[in-house]
């Protein structure tokens, strides 16, 4: 799927958020990686938000039809361009 120009449900510009996005939950994940290899014994449930509802929350993106598009888009362009579609 290509990455939404707009939300499909109310119609708000949510492309020009998609590598902000991106580039938020990996700065989060990867310092969520360092400190669980720092405290490696958890103790009861984490009650912290993923990095992706605080990465939505740092952009804006409040509405539930929004969030939902931008977490269940997979970005497949790259996919695509590595595929050669030679025809035999």
């Amino acid at each position: 799927m290509i990455v939404p120009v707009r939300c499909f449900n109310c119609g708000k510009v949510l492309g020009d958020l998609w590598k902000p996005y991106l580039e938020k939950i990996q700065t989060a994940t990867n310092a969520q990686a360092l400190e669980k290899e720092k405290n490696t014994i958890i103790i009861g449930q984490s009650k912290e938000k993923s990095a992706e509802a605080k990465a939505l929350d740092e952009l804006g993106v409040e509405r539930y039809c929004c969030r939902i598009t931008m977490l269940g888009t997979v970005d497949l362009t790259e996919d695509i361009n590595k595929t050669n579609y030679s025809r035999p």
